[in-house]
């Protein structure tokens, strides 16, 4: 056979409805009997929270996380007839506070004398079986994983809400696709990196707070932000997990509730955490039904510090 002829024998061959189709009973044999499932088998994914760097300790006592600022101190002009009895006390600003987010809860149920018809192999059955419990914990970890990038969307809600402060912290450029664009990004970036290493006002959520400098950096961009960099801008100008100073690259699907706008953010590491104050595994059996449930309850606060560096990125203007 030519090579042509070979495709022409297999396309008629390799049936599209015969793969990934419906169950349909056979019985294709002299005996009449049905056609045996020589295999069952599943093809698991990766379900993982994608953003470790914003895991907050547990706070086993306590729900809210309250926020104190302590301002520079005063200098003042030499004078030796001052009178040193005075009290300078340190001022403050405005305290904040960081509530629960309440309590949800992760639930599935596994039902005794069920699988086992399914299956004729015992490794095939566990499967099934243990694949139950792993859900339960794979569907908490993409909560998390939502529920941090809302803290992120929500970053950027608060430094946009007013126009004075979106002035300041919001840096309107194109979302980079090309060289020009990607090195105008680059640019900018690592302008601010260098920017948060120093003492500075006006770069944190509280715009009057005199903020030190920035005790490492995350850069969290959405993706397509950094393949387009590494693509597009020319080598040496961007590399993978370094700009110009330490800042940690992380890439998410989304911002959250945030609009398709907002592309990156460049934050100090310590402002946003995700803390769990109540993780508990339950388990409930019902005898008559013969079935057992998993209850996994989770409890969080989530932390913004509005005293600590933050620039968020736009491509159009607000």
């Amino acid at each position: 056979m030519t090579l042509e002829q070979i495709k022409s024998a297999v396309a008629g061959y390799v049936a599209a409805s015969k793969q990934a189709g419906t169950w349909e009973v056979s019985n294709n044999n002299i005996a009449g009997l049905i056609d045996k499932i020589a295999k069952t088998i599943t093809i698991d994914g990766l379900f993982a929270d994608k953003l470790p760097q914003l895991d907050g300790e547990e706070l086993p006592l306590g729900k809210t996380i309250e926020e104190y600022y302590t301002d520079l101190a005063q200098v003042v002009d030499y004078n030796d007839r001052a009178d040193q009895n005075s009290p300078h006390y340190p001022t403050y600003q405005d305290n904040t506070y960081n509530y629960t987010l309440g309590r949800k809860v992760v639930q599935t149920t596994l039902k005794y004398n069920e699988y086992e018809r399914a299956f004729n192999s015992e490794a095939e059955f566990n499967t099934i079986v243990n694949m139950v419990i792993k859900r339960l914990y794979d569907t908490y970890a993409v909560f998390k994983y939502n529920t941090k990038k809302q803290i992120l969307a929500n970053i950027i809600a608060k430094a946009t809400d007013e126009p004075e402060v979106a002035a300041k912290l919001v840096e309107v450029l194109p979302m980079p696709v090309d060289a020009t664009t990607g090195e105008a990004f680059i640019e900018s970036v690592k302008a601010s990196v260098e920017e948060a290493q120093f003492v500075s006002e006006g770069h944190s959520l509280n715009t009057g707070a005199t903020i030190g400098a920035a005790e490492g950096l995350l850069l969290i961009v959405k993706k397509g932000v950094k393949p387009a960099l590494e693509v597009q801008v020319q080598a040496g100008a961007f590399q993978l997990d370094k700009l110009a100073v330490p800042a940690e690259i992380v890439v998410v699907d989304d911002f959250g509730s945030a609009g398709s706008e907002f592309y990156a953010i460049l934050m100090d590491r310590r402002m946003a955490r995700l803390h769990p104050t109540y993780t508990a595994v339950r388990e409930h059996m019902n005898a008559a039904g013969d079935w057992i449930s998993y209850f996994l309850h989770t409890e969080n606060t989530a932390f913004i510090s509005k005293n600590t560096y933050v620039k968020v990125y736009s491509s159009v203007e607000l």
